[in-house]
């Protein structure tokens, strides 16, 4: 199957990837800003595929569903990894109780170290055989790389899977706003400073800090762009909401 790369901008916040350079900025007289506007988007996105491929087993998300860093979102069939682990864990069980049974005839010396080292070794490497056989089940499976919320799957079970991207997950925790200014202000807005943050048609405020500033200057706009980091733990912020961000004390 065709992966049909729905990007976020087409499903749960139809506006979250518009390009930053559609922020319009507002001015008074000397130059100060008064109002910027903004766009807010998830602080992180991420399109997933599979290490390895195979036939979808499970799929225990669909779009809509929240997740925790770490969850298992989808499986593999894996019967034939599991039966090379099942064996790999024979082997090195084998390898243990065949050292245990020499060791006092080692201690006697009754046997060379020659021997003993082929036995530790033989050990050695029915352990290393059972932990490569237990990656190769753990690729079977699909985790949350981040706490967040599915906003696409493009897979069933039964299907084909490899390296191709089959869901996204955003998180909406924590959310950005990207504004944009003019280079001649380059300096003067500094990391760690703190705005209010207004969505569209609200005069609730929403406490913001700038996190990261371009460190380059867009030489066809004259302009930099910063993010603004806003907490949203208790879900209260939408992410494709137009907002406005204000500073305490202008720059």
């Amino acid at each position: 199957m065709t992966i049909r790369k729905r990007h976020f901008i087409n499903t749960l916040f139809p506006v979250v990837f518009l390009s930053s350079v559609q922020t319009v900025m507002a001015t008074n007289s000397t130059g100060h800003f008064e109002q910027l506007s903004c766009l807010l988007e998830p602080s992180k996105s991420s399109e997933l595929s599979s290490e390895v491929p195979g036939i979808i087993r499970e799929l225990k998300v669909q779009r809509g569903d929240t997740v925790k860093k770490g969850q298992v979102l989808m499986t593999l069939k894996s019967a034939v990894e599991q039966a090379a682990l099942n064996t790999a864990r024979a082997r090195l069980d084998f390898a243990e109780r065949k050292l245990q049974r020499n060791k006092a005839l080692y201690k006697d010396k009754l046997i060379s170290d020659h021997e003993q080292d082929e036995l530790l070794t033989e050990k050695r490497l029915a352990k290393l055989q059972a932990e490569e056989a237990l990656i190769r089940l753990h690729q079977r499976e699909i985790k949350s790389p981040f706490s967040g919320v599915i906003t696409d799957v493009d897979k069933e079970p039964g299907e084909y899977i490899d390296d191709t991207h089959f869901l996204q997950i955003v998180n909406l925790e924590t959310l950005h706003a990207q504004v944009i200014f003019p280079a001649n202000l380059y300096g003067e807005i500094n990391k760690d400073m703190n705005v209010m943050l207004f969505t569209q048609g609200s005069e609730q405020v929403y406490p913001g800090l700038i996190k990261a500033i371009d460190p380059i200057i867009d030489a066809a706009s004259d302009t930099f762009e910063i993010t603004v980091e806003i907490d949203n733990e208790k879900q209260n912020l939408i992410a494709g909401s137009r907002c406005r961000i204000e500073f305490t004390n202008n720059p």
